[in-house]
């Protein structure tokens, strides 16, 4: 059984394929980019690595030769182009005889939620769903990382500057969502479902102000943020101002209560539980 990734040199799925490999083996393994060079260091340890872009059709039907499921990871472009990439990735799956999809998403899908990626979502769920094929949908909670990442800026601002209002988010790191993702591939028990991949709970802004106080030793309080403080944070970040603007749609599901809850799904698939976001961050931060 050989289990496709899509977009195998990105961080997501990079982290999946050494999960993947230890679970089915390399050389049940393979690892589909845009540009496979990228790949040379897992064709070393024995992933069979194929090129295949969304958008080339005959690319991703030779890179799905021979494979049973495919796990698709979207890529970032603009909602009406990922239309045609997942599109493009099922009708290719289907004439190259792939019997599963797997298809990472985010927590909060609904057609109420106002995070621009929406409309490709809804779409991509549904089309994958009514494929024929056997299929699991992933909805990501949203990553720690980026939080780490920004634990000196916290620390500088005093604050926390999310527009979350009254809502919470149940973060969870990048690693647990690919320890997850992999247990699904590799053992496909789990077909049919919708799962829910978070952390171990949710938290409001002051709850993670509280955490970041805790773990890095410095008063970061909380203060209520509008969408414009967060563009403006972000943009003084180095984020150019049409991305901070995008970001900021992220948090109007959160601040509509779409994301205020936390599963056990990745502790009912690995049999591990999911890292907390204090031990994360003061693991982090130590560091």
């Amino acid at each position: 059984m050989r289990i496709a990734v899509m977009g195998a040199t990105g961080q997501l799925g990079r982290a999946t394929v050494d999960h993947l490999i230890g679970q089915v083996g390399a050389e049940n393994v393979v690892a589909v980019a845009r540009t496979p060079s990228k790949a040379s260091d897992l064709a070393a340890r024995g992933v069979v690595v194929r090129a295949g872009d969304y958008a080339d059709v005959g690319s991703l039907r030779s890179a799905f030769d021979g494979v049973d499921t495919v796990h698709l990871i979207p890529t970032k472009a603009m909602p009406r182009e990922r239309v045609q990439q997942v599109q493009n990735a099922i009708d290719s799956a289907k004439a190259a005889g792939v019997r599963r999809l797997v298809h990472v998403g985010i927590v909060g899908t609904d057609v109420t939620n106002k995070f621009v990626i929406m409309p490709y979502l809804l779409y991509a769920e549904s089309a994958i769903v009514t494929s024929g094929l056997a299929w699991t949908l992933l909805r990501n909670a949203y990553y720690a990382e980026p939080i780490a990442d920004w634990l000196p800026e916290i620390v500088r601002m005093g604050t926390i500057p999310y527009p979350f209002g009254e809502g919470s988010h149940a973060w969870a790191t990048r690693e647990d969502m690919a320890r997850a993702a992999a247990a699904v591939l590799a053992s496909g028990e789990v077909d049919g479902e919708i799962l829910n991949l978070t952390g171990p709970a949710a938290h409001t802004v002051e709850e993670l102000c509280a955490i970041v106080s805790r773990v890095t030793g410095q008063t970061v309080t909380h203060r209520d943020a509008s969408v414009q403080d967060y563009i403006d944070a972000s943009i003084a970040d180095g984020e150019p101002e049409p991305f901070a603007r995008l970001l900021a749609t992220l948090y109007d599901p959160v601040r509509d209560g779409l994301t205020s809850f936390a599963t056990t799904d990745i502790e009912r698939i690995t049999g591990k539980p999911p890292e907390s976001m204090e031990s994360f961050l003061g693991r982090v931060w130590r560091a």
